[in-house]
């Protein structure tokens, strides 16, 4: 797939249709995973492990980053991020978990985010992902890094203007 046919994919994810050809969750998985590649990021996936599932890893920009998807129409709540600060733990201290979320992301969780020691997660939701498919994947990881650093924002939302 190349950058068009991930947009497609990506509207037909958050238009919740049931994707015949893909597993549930796996889309998302392969669509964000997919994007980073094609901006010459390298990616990890399928993920294998013998101890833990993981949705992918990305290498890019000097960070190394373990991927966790969420497709659901629900809010993610603070289970995935537990899961996904467990997982961090087994890994080097630099890395990031990158948390993508094709619906919107609980108001508790973004609270519990705040207030938590964790540090090195950052949470995506449907809209961050539609502003990184239009302006690039890296330079939108690039711009949450650097707000996470800056702000201790590990749930910023990406606006437009970020971007110029």
């Amino acid at each position: 797939m190349g950058p068009v046919e991930i947009r497609v994919l990506w509207e037909r994810v958050k238009a919740r249709e049931v994707l015949e050809d893909w597993p549930p969750g796996r889309a998302l998985e392969f669509m964000l995973l997919r994007a980073f590649q094609l901006e010459r990021a390298r990616v990890v996936w399928p993920y294998v492990n013998d101890t833990e599932q993981l949705d992918g890893a990305i290498y890019t920009d000097g960070l190394a980053c373990i991927v966790e998807t969420k497709d659901h129409a629900e809010s993610v709540g603070f289970a995935a991020i537990a899961k996904l600060a467990l997982q961090l733990q087994r890994r080097p201290g630099a890395a990031v978990g990158l948390l993508f979320s094709s619906s919107q992301l609980s108001m508790s969780l973004v609270g519990a985010v705040s207030v938590h020691p964790i540090r090195n997660i950052l949470l995506w939701q449907g809209s961050d992902i539609d502003l990184a498919l239009q302006h690039g994947m890296r330079a939108a990881l690039r711009i949450k890094w650097r707000k996470a650093v800056e702000r201790g924002a590990l749930s910023y939302r990406l606006q437009k203007e970020d971007f110029s």
